[in-house]
C-alpha cells in the first residue's frame, strides 16, 4: 500500500527541567548566526516587508518590497490618491514611494540559505510599500500563492481595490490575473499571512471591513478592520466566509495584524494587536467541526515589536518571533519564556526546514522611511536545543538533566520504531503503521527510513514488502541485516489462520531481503509462534535465534545458524526452568546475550501475575504487572536457569548495546502504574560472567511524551552509538491528538562519577 510522503521535520526541540511529569521548563538555541542575504543596487536602499516560505523540494524561498530612485524630485501622487489613502501619513512624509522604481524580489536557496539567487522582481506602481510579499506560500504541487493589498496599489484600474490573491507556476517569474476571495460588494479586505493546516486547508488570514472595495479612504478602512481567517479546502479556488478571530463584543479597534498557530487538538492559537497598544493580545480560536469558534482575547505578556509572527515547530513548542525578541510556549500560550537569542529583524517572517534548522528573515536598518537609513534584508539562524532528559534518583551520574536533540519523523500512527547502524555509518530505522480494516482485520505495513548524517535527517519511509509487526534489527559485524517480527492472526494478509512469526534477511543494507516463515504444523497445528527480538551472533559466529510456539505454552526452540543465517538447524530444544508466563520463553520480548565467559543470558519479559517480583506482590493486571526476569545457560541455550528479577513492575522493551567505553546501555519502555510513561535507560557494567544493573538509581528519562492519563504509546527505545559517540535512540508516543508518533533523540551518556 503507498502512503503519503512523511512530514520528515527534523528540528531540535529539546526541554529541560523535565520532571516526572514531563513539563517543560527551558529551552534554547544554538548555532545561531546572522548574515545580510541581500541589498539594493541603490544606497541608501529601501528593502522592506519579508516573505518566507519552503518549496516542495526542501528549497527556501524568500520575498520583499524593494524601491530604489531618486530622494528629491519626484512626482507626488494624484490629489484623489492622496485623499484616498489620507496622503501622506501625519508625520511620515517620506513614506511616499510615488515615482520610485518598485518592485517584489524573490530569492531561492538550494543550499540551506547559504547561497542565494534572484529568481525574479516583478514591477508595481504603488505609494506606499508593503503591497505584497508577507502573504506567500507553496501549494503541494509547487505553484506559489501570494496576497495582495490592492488599496495600495490605485495607479491601476484594472487591479481589485482591496485584498486578492495571484498565482505563479514558474516560481514567482510570472503571476496569474487577480483573483478575489470574497465578494468585494461587501467587505473589503488586507492579506497579511497565508497558512497551510495539517489537514491541508488553506488559512488566508486578513483584515477585514464590512463595507465595498474602494468604498472607504485608508483611515476610515483602518478604524474597522477586524482580523478574521477565510478558509479554502481546494487550494485557494473557493473561500468560506470570514470566520472572526474577535468577539462580537470586542470588536474595534484592533489592527489587520495578526497571526495563528495550530495546537495538536486543532485549536488555533491567535497573537494579534490593537491600534495604539504597547502588548500584544491573544486569544484561542476553538475548532468546532469545520471551523473555529472564536473565544474571549486578552492581554499578552508579549510586547507588541513590529508585527506578530508565530512559527509551529512541528515537534511542539510554539515560537513568538519579534523585533524584541523571542519566547516559546510549549502550553498554548498559557506562559512563554524567553529564548537565548537577541531580537530579530524588523517585520520577521520565519520557517523551518527539514533538517530542524530555523530561519527567521527581516530588514534591517529601522522601520524608517525611504531615503533616510540603509536597510538590508538579513537571515537568522539557529536550532532549539535544551537539557531535556531528565535523570533521576541520581547517584553516580554527573548532572540530574542531559542535553540531547529530538528529531520527528514518519506520520501519525506510525509506531514501534526500531533503529541499526551499518558498517559504513548510515542508520537504518523501521516502524510499522497499522491501517484498520472492517471489523477486527488489520493491515500493518512495515516501512524503512535511512540517515546518512547520524540520524539528523531522514529520507522515506519506503513501504517493505514484508510481513510482520513490531520489526526489530540485527546487525551483524560483516553487515548482514536481521529484521524479526510477527504477523497477527487478524491481519489481512495472513493466510495461515494463526500469529506467525517472520525473520527477514538482507545482505545488501536492507534494499532486498530474503524471508523465513516460522512454521508451527510440524510442531502443533496452527500454533500461534514468535521469535527472540535480536538475532544473538556468538564470539564464533554462530547465529541463534529464540522461537517458541503456541501462545508462550511451548516448545521452545533456538535455531542456529553457521553460515550467517542463509540456513537454520531449527531442531534444537529449550528448556528453561522455573518459567511459566503468558508470552513464553521466547515470545515475550527476549533478549538474548553471551557474556565474556561463554554463557548464554536471556532477558525475559515475563507477566508478573504469573511470575512475581519475589517478595513483592501486586494486584494490577496487563502490561502494569510485567517486569524482567534473567537467566543464564551454560549449556549453549539447551537449557536456563533462573537467576534473579530485575528492575521493577511495568517493564518491557528492552534493548542492550555495548558502549564504545565498554560499559552497557539498557535501555527498556515503562507502563507503570505511576506516569510518566515512555523510555528509560540505565547505564550498567559488563562482567566476565554477564551484566549488571542498578535499577534504583541513574534512571535516564529519555521518553516522557506520552501525556498522563494515556495507556500506552509505544515505547522500544533501540539504540545505536556513532562513531563521534553520539547516541541515538528511536521510539514512538502518544500524543494528546490520541494518536502516536515516531521521534528519535540524539543525545550523549556521561561518564559516571567515581
Amino acid at each position: 500500500m503507498r502512503r503519503t510522503s512523511p512530514w520528515v521535520l527534523l528540528a531540535a526541540c529539546l526541554l529541560s527541567g523535565l520532571a516526572e511529569t514531563g513539563q517543560a521548563d527551558e529551552m534554547s538555541a544554538v548555532e545561531h548566526q546572522r548574515e545580510t542575504i541581500y541589498h539594493s543596487p541603490q544606497k541608501p536602499g529601501f528593502t522592506s516587508w519579508v516573505g518566507a516560505w519552503t518549496m516542495p523540494d526542501g528549497s527556501l524561498m524568500v520575498s520583499f518590497t524593494q524601491a530604489t530612485g531618486p530622494v528629491d524630485g519626484r512626482p507626488q501622487a494624484p490629489k484623489e490618491v492622496q485623499h484616498k489613502l489620507t496622503w501622506p501619513p501625519p508625520g511620515h512624509p517620506g513614506y511616499d514611494m510615488t515615482g520610485l522604481d518598485l518592485r517584489n524580489v524573490h530569492l531561492r536557496s538550494s543550499d540551506s540559505g547559504k547561497t542565494w539567487r534572484q529568481v525574479s522582481a516583478d514591477g508595481f506602481k504603488s505609494c506606499m510599500n508593503g503591497v505584497t510579499n508577507e502573504a506567500q506560500t507553496a501549494l503541494a504541487d509547487g505553484s506559489i500563492l501570494r496576497g495582495v493589498f490592492g488599496f495600495y496599489l490605485p495607479y491601476d484600474p484594472n487591479l481589485p481595490q482591496t485584498g486578492f490573491l495571484q498565482r505563479s507556476s514558474d516560481g514567482t517569474k510570472t503571476w496569474s490575473k487577480p483573483e478575489v476571495p470574497i465578494d468585494a460588494a461587501k467587505f473589503s479586505t488586507w492579506p497579511r499571512r497565508i497558512r497551510v493546516l495539517r489537514d491541508g486547508r488553506i488559512v488566508l488570514l486578513a483584515g477585514v471591513a464590512s463595507a465595498p472595495a474602494g468604498s472607504q479612504t485608508r483611515a476610515e478602512f483602518s478604524a474597522v478592520v477586524e482580523p478574521a481567517l477565510l478558509i479554502s479546502s481546494d487550494e485557494g479556488r473557493s473561500w468560506n466566509s470570514p470566520v472572526p478571530a474577535i468577539l462580537a463584543e470586542q470588536r474595534g479597534g484592533w489592527t489587520e495584524e495578526f497571526d495563528i498557530a495550530e495546537l495538536p487538538n486543532g485549536d488555533l492559537l491567535t497573537i494579534c494587536r490593537r491600534a495604539n497598544d504597547t502588548k500584544r493580545w491573544q486569544s484561542t480560536l476553538k475548532k468546532s467541526d469545520d471551523t473555529w469558534i472564536a473565544q474571549h482575547a486578552g492581554p499578552s505578556v508579549l510586547p507588541h515589536s513590529g508585527q506578530p509572527e508565530l512559527l509551529a515547530t512541528r515537534e511542539g513548542p510554539i515560537l513568538h518571533i519579534a523585533t524584541s525578541g523571542i519566547h516559546w510556549t510549549s502550553d498554548a500560550g498559557q506562559t512563554w519564556n524567553k529564548l537565548n537569542v537577541p531580537g530579530t529583524a524588523y517585520y520577521p517572517r520565519s520557517v523551518q526546514t527539514n533538517d530542524g534548522r530555523i530561519f527567521v528573515f527581516g530588514h534591517v536598518g529601522g522601520d524608517d522611511a525611504y531615503g533616510k537609513v540603509d536597510q538590508s534584508i538579513v537571515m537568522d539562524s539557529f536550532r532549539l536545543v535544551a537539557a531535556d532528559i531528565a535523570v533521576t534518583d541520581r547517584k553516580l551520574l554527573p548532572a540530574d538533566t542531559l542535553v540531547a536533540e529530538r528529531i520527528p519523523l514518519g506520520e501519525l500512527d506510525d509506531y514501534k520504531p526500531c533503529i541499526a547502524k551499518l558498517p559504513s555509518g548510515e542508520l537504518l530505522l523501521t516502524a510499522f503503521h497499522q491501517h484498520k480494516r472492517d471489523g477486527n482485520k488489520v493491515m500493518e505495513q512495515t516501512l524503512l527510513f535511512r540517515s546518512s548524517d547520524g540520524g539528523r535527517t531522514w529520507t522515506g519511509p519506503q513501504p517493505l514488502d514484508m510481513l510482520g509487526r513490531e520489526p526489530y534489527l540485527t546487525v551483524l559485524k560483516n553487515g548482514t541485516v536481521f529484521l524479526t517480527g510477527h504477523l497477527l492472526a487478524q491481519d489481512v494478509r495472513n493466510e495461515w489462520g494463526y500469529t506467525t512469526g517472520f525473520l527477514h534477511r538482507s545482505t545488501d543494507g536492507g534494499r532486498t531481503w530474503q524471508s523465513t516463515r516460522v512454521e508451527s504444523e510440524q510442531i502443533k497445528p496452527k500454533a500461534s509462534n514468535h521469535t527472540t527480538r535480536n538475532v544473538l551472533e556468538l564470539a564464533d559466529g554462530t547465529l541463534l535465534l529464540g522461537v517458541d510456539y503456541d501462545g508462550g505454552g511451548g516448545p521452545y526452540f533456538v535455531w542456529r545458524s553457521t553460515d550467517g543465517g542463509q540456513t537454520w538447524d531449527k531442531s534444537q530444544k529449550c528448556e528453561p526452568k522455573e518459567f511459566k508466563s503468558q508470552y513464553g520463553f521466547f515470545g515475550g520480548e527476549t533478549w538474548l546475550w553471551q557474556a565474556r565467559s561463554g554463557k548464554i543470558w536471556a532477558l525475559v519479559r515475563v507477566d508478573s501475575n504469573e511470575l512475581p517480583i519475589k517478595d513483592r506482590p501486586i494486584t494490577a493486571g496487563n502490561d502494569q504487572a510485567d517486569h524482567f526476569i534473567l537467566f543464564s545457560s551454560a549449556d549453549g541455550a539447551k537449557t536456563f536457569d533462573r537467576i534473579r528479577d530485575l528492575g521493577d513492575y511495568g517493564e518491557m522493551y528492552m534493548s542492550l548495546l555495548r558502549l564504545q567505553d565498554k560499559r552497557l546501555l539498557l535501555t527498556f519502555t515503562v507502563r507503570d502504574l505511576n506516569p510518566p510513561l515512555g523510555v528509560r535507560a540505565i547505564i550498567g557494567n559488563e562482567t566476565d560472567d554477564g551484566f549488571e544493573f542498578e535499577f534504583a538509581h541513574d534512571r535516564i528519562m529519555l521518553d516522557t511524551r506520552t501525556p498522563v492519563g494515556k495507556y500506552q504509546g509505544g515505547g522500544f527505545g533501540p539504540t545505536v552509538q556513532l562513531d563521534d559517540g553520539t547516541l541515538v535512540t528511536s521510539y514512538s508516543y502518544r500524543g494528546e491528538d490520541d494518536k502516536t508518533h515516531l521521534e528519535v533523540v540524539r543525545w550523549r551518556v556521561p561518564a559516571h562519577q567515581r
